[in-house]
């Protein structure tokens, strides 16, 4: 019935307008009520909205919300089956954004990211070909424009303006693209979070990656040590603000990734050159290329520790002189980015801090302290689970296992 109310609407435009709410209404199932669930109906009428779409684009454009809630249908709610709409959801939207009838709006590229973590193998797959193939290449900066802004979207920090900012961009009055039923915030979370990040910075060229790590310096870590900013809430002890906590978090696990380590791409363009100098057939135009790529590489790379050294680095003093301060958790990630800069870029981080000597002799001692307690804490943390097994397995501790020993001992003397 959808599919040919759906051509009789391509039609005659009046009849359009007068139907295109009774699809969208379609699309957003209640599955509280008792009413029979069929996804065929909604699948059908989010296909009959794209054609509608193409034919009138002003018209469906301001229930883009509503086809992009899709994305995520039946998330979380019991008994829902609906991986079929969400297939159609991704190949619908990134056929009509290829196209130029849909615009990125709002959030919807975070429910394109929350897509590819779907449990569902088939939609994920098809998110990440979509979205990391024709999408990213015909929108290359997509990515590295939309990073800060993914990190204050996934962990739910509503209150911050790049959160606001970036749920209101692309708006024209049809209505910004929300998050709602999308919950990849907190613990739970987190691992989806990771996955992401990687994900986006893999897709990302060496400056692009230089431009991310001194927006996330800047906007984020810079951030937290404004007073009265919003950020300034998570810097505190265990009563700081969740969401901006989070973000904070993720921001220091972010910059210690492989993934947003410039020269990785660079590397493995070398390695493909010294292949190619071993193949018979070469052009000439090959080892100048494989060279120039390398030469990049390192200019890149020098510029990222200059950079890190330089800029980041004396952020993270301040930071962490008020985490300590607060007697914040946000302590034990900080110090684990200090520690990888004093191990990758010891020198260049020696001379930034040249004129400082008390403070790089400071910050040098806390980086080994920080490596002797994460050793020690793995140490009984290991050491707890081995506990844990043996009582589950009804065996004491060393000292009841050593005592049984020495009275089968002394049973066998006698």
């Amino acid at each position: 019935a959808f599919v040919a109310l759906g051509k009789l609407c391509l039609r005659d435009g009046d009849l359009a307008k007068n139907c295109i709410n009774l699809f969208a209404r379609e699309l957003d199932y209640d599955y509280s009520s008792s009413a029979p669930d069929s996804e065929s109906v909604r699948s059908n009428a989010l296909v009959v909205m794209g054609d509608l779409c193409i034919r009138y684009t002003n018209l469906v454009d301001r229930q883009l919300p509503a086809m992009a809630a899709c994305l995520q249908d039946g998330h979380g709610k019991r008994g829902a089956n609906s991986g079929l709409v969400r297939r159609h959801a991704v190949l619908l939207l990134s056929s009509l954004l290829l196209q130029d009838y849909v615009k990125w709006r709002g959030l919807l590229l975070q429910r394109y990211f929350a897509a590819i973590m779907d449990d569902d193998d088939s939609v994920s797959q098809l998110a990440e070909m979509t979205l990391c193939g024709p999408l990213l290449q015909k929108n290359p900066l997509l990515f590295a424009n939309s990073f800060v802004e993914s990190i204050f979207v996934f962990n739910a920090c509503k209150g911050h303006p790049i959160y606001a900012n970036a749920a209101a961009s692309g708006d024209n009055g049809g209505g910004a693209v929300g998050f709602e039923g999308v919950q990849l915030d907190g613990f739970r979370g987190r691992s989806k979070r990771m996955n992401v990040y990687k994900l986006m910075l893999a897709h990302m060229t060496d400056e692009q990656r230089i431009g991310v790590t001194a927006r996330l310096a800047k906007e984020v870590l810079g951030g937290a040590l404004a007073e009265g900013s919003k950020l300034r809430a998570g810097t505190s002890g265990s009563g700081g603000e969740p969401s901006c906590v989070a973000v904070l978090n993720d921001c220091l696990e972010i910059l210690v990734l492989p993934e947003i380590r410039v020269g990785r791409s660079a590397a493995t363009e070398q390695a493909d050159a010294d292949d190619d100098e071993n193949r018979p057939m070469m052009t000439v135009d090959g080892p100048m290329n494989a060279q120039f790529a390398a030469a990049k590489g390192k200019l890149l790379t020098k510029m990222s520790k200059k950079h890190t050294c330089e800029s980041v680095l004396p952020i993270l003093v301040n930071l962490k002189n008020l985490l300590e301060k607060n007697k914040s958790p946000l302590i034990a990630p900080l110090m684990n980015f200090l520690r990888v800069i004093f191990k990758n870029w010891k020198k260049e981080a020696r001379e930034v801090l040249a004129n400082d000597p008390n403070l790089l002799a400071e910050l040098e001692y806390d980086c080994k302290k920080f490596v002797l307690d994460q050793k020690s804490l793995k140490e009984k943390e290991e050491k707890s689970k081995l506990d844990l097994l043996r009582k589950a397995m009804g065996v004491g501790g060393e000292s009841e296992i050593g005592e049984a020993g020495g009275g089968g001992g002394g049973g066998g003397g006698g």
